[in-house]
């Protein structure tokens, strides 16, 4: 991957991992075609949302964007006649919330472009490509010994970040891989600061670091549901699981965090295993994992992420498949006992509430402790004092803001609970009812009780017993309007009254 010296600096304050949420509320007839009012929110605030039409058709174009990552969602059907009948319209109103709710529980496919075209229509329909290439044509009129083969679209997961094939100018066969991305809502480097990290990772040495890869087909054909699911055997989970370990705290002792492990950002050449993409935090990016963290109280230093990441990544070399919720309790009875023991103290929900070991902790655990031999090559990465400084500095603002968005998360739980609480048939019913005794009470206690009367010295005098003189009295007939001249000069006094505010 070639690296150049930025000579402008693009920062997107948009954070693409936020999640979206989609609830179809209403459906209306326009122009003889049925169109359904989608209500979408980004992340937790709910002022951040906003309305936008869809038709079943925009539905369908959305599934067949999908269908490289080889899950069948379910479309409601289509209906050639009775297709605009109320009952009809809103049976498949819930079948396409059902379709929408699928789609967005999978962290990949809510992140692909094709699902953040359909939800954020204003925020992401600029060409992605095409934005990237001129950026990197603006670099090359300065570094002119290179030239752009060809680009090569969807290798990642990240909207923003694209690849290109270049090639330095003339008849040479040599081919490198250029990936171009703007700053990310994390970057709090300084220019300078950022320039001389990336100088230091062009001239990194590791045995389990790769700084240089070629990307091979779609994301969504390679993660999401490939042809073929093999779960990686135990004796390797080991070896690889060391080696990734060894460079993380290796990264982590020179104050780089990864932050950025998941299987897309590794590299397995026969039995050695690399990280990739070590410049992402430098460069702002936010986690693959951040929706799953956000929601976690422990995880909240990025030593901590690159702890639960890696417990993600060890589910998904034990079973073969990824991990979807946030946290996991339970694991098939086949599980080796030191590899459970592993993902319990890494994704469950007792680890991630009561605090996650830390890198050098997992290295001595039992499972890899035991390996020889593995990670004894020499590393080299000097980073001087004044930038480690920065650099640490830069990594508590990201932690920071990690914090405030567990806070937003956890105040958004706390009103879903209110909301359902009162929501609940169980405390409508109670409200119905207690509101059906205060009517009750409140007629038994304004109806008028007889009297009787005794006249002393002329004038009648009402007889009331114990029980009828705790009942409410009348309140005294209001007092006689006063006079219409009374009136005029009240009127006037507070026109007069009103007059200063109104010059004011």
């Amino acid at each position: 991957m070639a690296m150049f010296e930025s000579r402008t600096s693009v920062r997107v304050s948009l954070d693409d991992t936020q999640q979206l949420t989609c609830v179809i509320e209403a459906a209306e007839n326009v122009q003889g075609h049925t169109a359904y009012i989608l209500r979408v929110q980004r992340g937790l605030v709910g002022d951040n949302s906003w309305h936008l039409s869809r038709r079943y058709s925009d539905f369908v174009t959305l599934n067949t964007h999908l269908q490289p990552a080889g899950i069948d969602f379910v479309l409601p059907p289509k209906k050639v006649f009775g297709n605009m009948g109320r009952e009809f319209i809103a049976e498949r109103q819930q079948g396409l919330q059902a379709y929408i709710n699928a789609v967005l529980e999978h962290p990949m496919l809510a992140n692909s472009l094709a699902v953040k075209q359909f939800l954020d229509p204003e925020r992401y329909s600029c060409n992605f490509v095409e934005t990237a290439l001129q950026h990197v044509s603006m670099v090359f009129r300065s570094e002119s010994q290179w030239e752009v083969v060809e680009p090569l679209p969807d290798m990642g997961w990240r909207l923003r970040k694209q690849y290109f094939l270049i090639k330095p100018k003339g008849e040479s066969k040599e081919r490198q891989v250029l990936s171009w991305v703007p700053l990310g809502p994390d970057h709090y480097l300084e220019d300078k600061d950022l320039q001389s990290a990336i100088k230091l990772l062009t001239a990194l040495q590791h045995p389990f670091i790769y700084p240089i890869c070629k990307p091979r087909n779609s994301f969504l054909k390679k993660y999401i549901s490939p042809k073929s699911i093999t779960p990686v055997p135990q004796h390797l989970i080991k070896k690889f699981g060391r080696q990734i370990l060894i460079a993380l705290k290796f990264l982590q002792d020179k104050g780089i965090p990864h932050g950025h492990l998941h299987s897309g950002n590794i590299i397995v050449e026969k039995e050695t295993c690399r990280l990739l993409e070590v410049e992402n935090q430098l460069l702002g990016l936010p986690a693959y994992f951040r929706p799953q963290f956000i929601q976690l109280r422990k995880v909240q230093t990025l030593q901590n992420v690159d702890t639960y990441s890696f417990g993600h990544l060890v589910y998904e070399m034990t079973f073969g498949s990824l991990c979807l919720t946030p946290t996991c309790n339970s694991f098939p009875p086949e599980c080796p006992a030191e590899l459970r023991s592993i993902l319990e103290a890494t994704i469950s929900t007792e680890a991630c509430k009561n605090g996650l070991p830390s890198v050098s902790h997992l290295l001595l655990h039992p499972f890899f402790a035991n390996l020889s031999n593995v990670g004894q090559e020499k590393v080299h990465l000097k980073v001087p004092p004044q930038l480690k400084e920065n650099l640490q500095k830069a990594k508590e603002q990201v932690e920071a803001r990690i914090k405030e968005e567990q806070k937003c998360f956890r105040h958004s739980q706390r009103l879903s609970k209110v909301h359902a609480h009162f929501t609940s048939e169980e405390e409508i019913k109670k409200r119905i009812n207690e509101r059906k005794k205060q009517q009750k009470l409140t007629t038994t206690t304004t109806v008028p009780s007889t009297t009787t009367t005794t006249v002393q010295n002329g004038a009648p005098t009402p007889l009331t017993s114990e029980k009828d003189s705790t009942l409410p009295t009348a309140p005294p007939p209001p007092p006689p309007p006063p006079p219409h001249h009374q009136l005029f000069h009240l009127h006037h006094h507070i026109l007069h009254l009103h007059l200063p505010l109104l010059n004011s």
